[in-house]
């Protein structure tokens, strides 16, 4: 069965720890994703995970990093985070991409691997041995609150054929309206930001969003 996974995306430490205190109470909520930007790769810049408290271990934390060629991960391993995923396109070569995931592992954590929208799925087929999560942006990465891009299903669909043994997860704008063919296309994790941090209930939306999928 697939996932919801709720995402963070927030500048200041009180902005994060109130959102994290909603979602960590939410009923069922098993993985949680992180977004940090450094105001380079994407044009947000978000708060540091330096500047956060030590995760709790009862959920699954990963931290998706839309960074230039981050190389250093230890701050993420001490902060509670299980799974890093880095961009395809934030790194010069692909040996570079390489080093960093090796790295990753390394340091016990697992690692992901995102795309753009713009990037052609088939340069991941390459890294399925070296990583099992794929990352498919469903919007242009920075903002919470974009509008998904109706041409992620078609890449999820040719992604899960390339790669058929790979956990993919969607992210960005995913909703009531458009969540359940995200998944029939072969999304196994559904990160999803705007549509529940920001709903009038958190607990009614995230429950609607786990019917529909």
């Amino acid at each position: 069965m697939a996932t919801i996974v709720p995402a963070i995306l927030e500048t200041t430490k009180d902005g994060f720890n109130d959102q994290l205190s909603r979602i960590v109470k939410l009923p069922g909520v098993e993985r949680v994703q992180v977004d940090f930007g450094d105001g380079q790769f994407v044009e947000s810049r978000t708060l540091g995970v330096t500047d956060m408290d030590v995760l709790t271990p009862t959920i699954h934390f990963e931290a998706h990093l839309m960074a230039e060629a981050p190389m250093d991960f230890l701050d993420y391993q001490i902060c509670g985070f299980k799974t890093i995923i880095v961009h395809y396109e934030a790194y010069a070569t692909e040996t570079d991409l390489l080093k960093a995931l090796k790295t990753i592992k390394e340091q016990g954590l697992e690692a992901g691997l995102a795309l753009k929208p713009e990037t052609n799925v088939q340069v991941l087929q390459k890294f399925a041995n070296d990583v099992k999560t794929f990352l498919i942006l469903s919007v242009h990465p920075g903002f919470q609150g974009a509008e998904f891009l109706p041409q992620t299903y078609e890449r999820i669909a040719q992604l899960r054929k390339l790669c058929p043994n790979a956990i993919i997860e969607a992210d960005g704008g995913l909703n009531e309206i458009n969540i359940k063919q995200t998944v029939g296309a072969g999304a196994d994790l559904l990160v999803v930001g705007s549509a529940l941090v920001k709903s009038a209930n958190i607990n009614d939306s995230f429950q609607k969003l786990q019917e529909l999928v």
